[in-house]
């Protein structure tokens, strides 16, 4: 007879009882993904992969966010050398994934959503392209392309925010940037080697670009553009370091290594941004010698490369203002924008309709009515269509209108505002944070007159990654609750002026 009460007895039972119905349980699941993947392998295997993937990152979300970041960076490299097409859109599932491990545990914990300097801004400007989009009837389909396009910066920004990191975590992505370009200059080093087998094998196009015989480089990269500002914005975060944190000889080898990347990308407003804001970077060391050694640095480059920078700016004057061989399409779209945003007023065409990816990718009927079919330049059947995608403020002035240009304008602004009071918080960190925001945010805005950075992968990443970290360091919460870390405990307070409060980020760090 069995004895009751014994505890050994009981979990026998209890065992018995379970055991059969798990087996079951294991075994009908495993019926259910096997007759799946029969049908539907990607799904199926997305399911048995991801989900486990989503309940660590649940459980480690700095470490998925800095694994997501990195998916985001080299998505479209990872596409073409494997060749396959799905692999494309890695960038657009490491943001949606980091939405739901770091935005959904606090929205089932009841937490208020932390936001980052021009959230608000940023909102706005997404629902002026959706509703405009709608008003305009632009098919769903498109609309919705579009729509992830132009918002998936804000969503990577607003996932990072919901994560409270320390400047200690701030020291680790650091680090993580440091890898990061330690690998830009090896792949740089072997395109330089083999420029023909590399550009076959990463570059989009099949023929190498040559400069007085030496190749463009394109690194890790598909092309020499994307080269060009990822390795600007390392070097111009170095000089930041260097200035801010005292530099070693490291930093200094690490942020030539950069900067002679950046000029064998042959971009020629990634020159200017550099010299710029390395002369700016360099005037803020507050250490006597420094600026005067930058000025006399740039200007031993000018008088070196004098020919090569004025044949630069001639051929940046060439491609906006010279029509003798169709190269002023920039400028055709730039002003057509105008006139499509007037014809919308005020709200715009929508997402997806003009000067974006999604609308070269449909091609938007507002380029039949306009006659770029006939274009050389936006069109394959006269050139090519390149430049219908080569610049980024028609796709903001077109699709959102007047008053989403300036939306979008005031969210850079209310993030520029941030950085400047981090670029004198006491913390050099914080310094640090601020003064290479700035820097970025300078190079982004002349970037953008020629290629499409706040939304192209990987270009956006750094900018609004670095957005996402502004809204953990002493951001107000909604309704005027105090926040919480990931583990519960008290975050950090708000600073008298809404900045980060750096030293109590820390402090909590150190208690945890």
């Amino acid at each position: 007879m069995r004895l009751r009460g014994v505890e050994g007895a009981v979990v026998g039972d209890a065992l018995t009882r379970t055991m059969p119905r798990t087996v079951a349980l294991c075994v009908l699941a495993v019926a259910v993904l096997t007759a799946g993947a029969a049908y539907q392998p990607v799904p199926v295997l997305l399911l048995v992969v991801g989900v486990p993937v989503l309940v660590w990152g649940v459980q480690h979300p700095k470490r998925f966010v800095a694994l997501a970041i990195l998916g985001c960076l080299f998505s479209k490299s990872l596409a073409q050398v494997s060749g396959i097409p799905p692999v494309d859109y890695l960038d657009e599932a490491s943001i949606a994934a980091s939405l739901l491990v770091c935005l959904g545990p606090r929205i089932l914990r009841g937490q208020p959503i932390r936001t980052f300097p021009g959230f608000g801004w940023f909102t706005l400007f997404g629902v002026l392209g959706i509703v405009s989009g709608l008003v305009a009837n632009v098919p769903l389909v498109v609309l919705a392309s579009g729509s992830a396009l132009a918002l998936k910066g804000i969503l990577l920004a607003l996932a990072v925010a919901q994560v409270q990191w320390s400047a200690a975590d701030v020291r680790r992505l650091a680090k993580g940037g440091v890898a990061v370009m330690l690998f830009i200059i090896a792949c740089s080093l072997v395109n330089l080697a083999i420029p023909q087998t590399w550009q076959g094998l990463v570059g989009n196009i099949p023929q190498v670009s040559y400069r007085a015989a030496i190749p463009s480089l394109i690194g890790p990269f598909v092309e020499p553009g994307t080269l060009g500002i990822m390795s600007a914005l390392g070097f111009l975060a170095l000089v930041a370091w260097n200035t801010t944190m005292g530099g070693t000889r490291f930093t200094w080898l690490m942020s030539a290594g950069m900067a002679l990347v950046a000029v064998f990308s042959f971009r020629r407003k990634t020159w200017l941004g550099m010299i710029g804001s390395f002369l700016w970077l360099s005037s803020r060391a507050g250490r006597s010698g420094v600026f005067a050694t930058a000025v006399a640095t740039v200007a031993g480059i000018l008088v070196v490369f004098w020919s090569t920078l004025l044949t630069a700016l001639q051929g940046i004057v060439a491609t906006y203002f010279d029509q003798s061989e169709g190269t002023a399409a920039r400028t055709l779209m730039t002003k057509d924008s105008f006139f499509v945003a007037l014809d919308h007023f005020p709200l715009g065409a929508g997402f997806g309709r003009f000067g974006s990816d999604t609308a070269s990718e449909f091609y938007s009927p507002l380029y039949l009515e306009r006659g770029y079919q006939n274009v050389w330049g936006l069109s394959e059947r006269t050139g090519n269509a390149l430049f219908l995608t080569d610049t980024m403020w028609p796709a903001i002035l077109g699709e959102t209108g007047i008053l989403g240009l300036l939306v979008f304008v005031a969210a850079l602004v209310a993030v520029f505002r941030r950085l400047r009071r981090l670029s004198r918080d006491e913390a050099p960190i914080a310094r640090w944070l601020g003064l290479t925001g700035i820097a970025w945010i300078f190079q982004y805005l002349l970037e953008s007159t020629g290629n499409p950075v706040f939304v192209s992968p990987p270009s956006y990443v750094p900018l609004f990654l670095l957005m996402g970290l502004l809204g953990s360091f002493g951001g107000k919460t909604p309704g005027g609750q105090a926040d919480r870390t990931d583990d519960g405990q008290p975050a950090a307070e708000p600073a008298p002026d809404g900045g980060a409060d750096v030293a109590q980020v820390t402090r909590t760090a150190a208690v945890r």
